[in-house]
């Protein structure tokens, strides 16, 4: 069988099934869900920076889309791709996380390439937007099957989005759309200091920046959602994003709520910081 293997370091996510379980409870004790009560969730948007700062946020979107109703596949989109860049698939038989391997559904993958233009994901290519969410999917889904596609900052984006769903519908599969995306990357670091630093740029960031693209992500607005990326470096992986929104909106999703909206900054104060938020469909 071909596995996936870890490639990102401790550092991201704890290595051992033990601590990778104990910091996903220390997320949630306490806190419970209330967006889903009859369990309707169709997807959503998670962070994938470091477990230090956005595995809460994360841990809670994935919580609140539990159900009792049976889920097939967890399709998983993740991005760093550019505008001319081509979707990139995942076509190993498992991607391998502290809590098991996951098996990837390989009729799903195969009927995709069938109608769309995408490469194979490079199994050593360190992009951290879909492992960072692996053992997550595997704790909170442990039954469920993975489709993970890396989404350009294109129309090509809401086009996987939507033959997902189409594709999902055609066959009977039970799926959640999962978009794993950053906010904006501001400071030094990044080298983006419109603002200057400090509280003031932290302001910005929270109410302007990151704010025009979560407002476009609870419209469902995706060929907004993109523009705003691209005009205003909102986002890191809008593709992600408005394939998520795509195929929620196509099974039926009408809006998003906003779970919860932070900034490394509120965790770890620094002139360069990076914004999460939590989004359901």
């Amino acid at each position: 069988m071909s596995l996936r293997k870890r490639i990102l370091p401790r550092g991201w996510y704890p290595f051992d099934e033990k601590d990778c379980r104990r910091e996903i409870e220390s997320y949630l004790e306490g806190w419970s869900p209330s967006h889903f009560p009859s369990g309707g969730g169709l997807g959503g948007i998670v962070p994938h920076a470091g477990w230090y700062f956005s595995g809460k946020l994360a841990a809670r979107v994935f919580q609140s889309l539990k159900s009792k109703k049976k889920i097939d596949v967890v399709v998983l989109y993740g991005g760093h791709l550019g505008t001319d860049d081509l979707p990139r698939i995942v076509v190993e038989e498992a991607c391998e996380t502290p809590f098991g391997d996951i098996d990837v559904h390989q009729g799903f993958g195969k009927s995709l390439m069938q109608r769309l233009d995408l490469k194979k994901e490079s199994p050593s290519s360190g992009d951290n937007t879909i492992e960072i969410q692996l053992a997550l999917v595997k704790y909170f889904f442990t039954e469920a099957k993975l489709l993970a596609v890396r989404s350009p900052l294109s129309s090509k984006a809401i086009t996987v989005g939507e033959a997902v769903a189409e594709i999902a519908k055609a066959e009977g599969f039970s799926i959640l759309a999962i978009g794993s995306t950053d906010l904006t990357h501001y400071g030094p670091n990044y080298g983006f200091l419109t603002k200057g630093v400090g509280p003031s740029a932290v302001e910005w960031v929270k109410k302007e920046n990151d704010k025009g693209f979560i407002d476009r992500a609870l419209k469902m607005d995706t060929a907004g959602l993109l523009k705003h990326a691209q005009e205003n470096d909102s986002a890191c992986s809008a593709g992600a994003a408005a394939s998520a929104m795509a195929t929620c909106k196509a099974l039926g999703a009408e809006k998003g709520i906003l779970l919860d909206y932070y900034t490394s900054y509120d965790i770890m104060p620094d002139d360069s910081f990076v914004g999460y938020a939590g989004i359901l469909y």
